[in-house]
């Protein structure tokens, strides 16, 4: 359970640096854009793969 607040905590942290309300380096700031951007681009493939997957499953169903 503690894990889960510590997770909490990091991901309040996070939105705070990129929303600009904590200072921090500005090459930290786009590097975590950089991140935010990228896992949400793989997540977008990753959803992508389970439907090509899907539709593949669906075409070879015995009928």
């Amino acid at each position: 359970m503690m894990a889960l607040v510590w997770l909490i905590d990091i991901l309040v942290i996070g939105v705070k640096i990129l929303g600009g309300r904590i200072k921090v380096n500005p090459v930290l700031r786009f590097g975590l854009w950089v991140a935010v951007l990228c896992a949400v681009g793989a997540g977008i493939a990753l959803l992508g793969a389970l439907l090509v997957l899907l539709q593949h499953y669906l075409e070879n169903l015995p009928e």
